[in-house]
């Protein structure tokens, strides 16, 4: 899907620099840019289970308490799967 944006001038040849530099495109440095942006933001938010968890804001007797082990299962699983690819070449 193709949408245009506005850069101010001087972020816009910051870009081409650095897209020549990397010999790719603008879009291919947008893209990617835009996927690290969002998996970033992705493992700032908590599982829901977890987030459920701290809002009651009871002290969870221990088998009450979330399976963290599971959590953190789950949040690797999630990071492995947003890695930005690597271009060969």
């Amino acid at each position: 899907m193709n949408f245009s944006i506005h850069l101010p001038d001087p972020l816009l040849e910051q870009l081409d620099a650095f897209a020549r530099r990397q010999e790719a495109s603008r879009s291919s440095i947008i893209r990617e840019a835009v996927q690290q942006y969002l998996a970033q933001r992705a493992l700032q938010t908590w599982p829901a289970d977890l987030e459920k968890w701290m809002r009651s804001g009871q002290k969870a007797m221990p088998e009450d308490v979330p399976d963290f082990a599971a959590i953190r299962s789950e949040m690797n699983a999630s990071m492995r799967k947003r890695a930005p690819r690597r271009r060969k070449g």
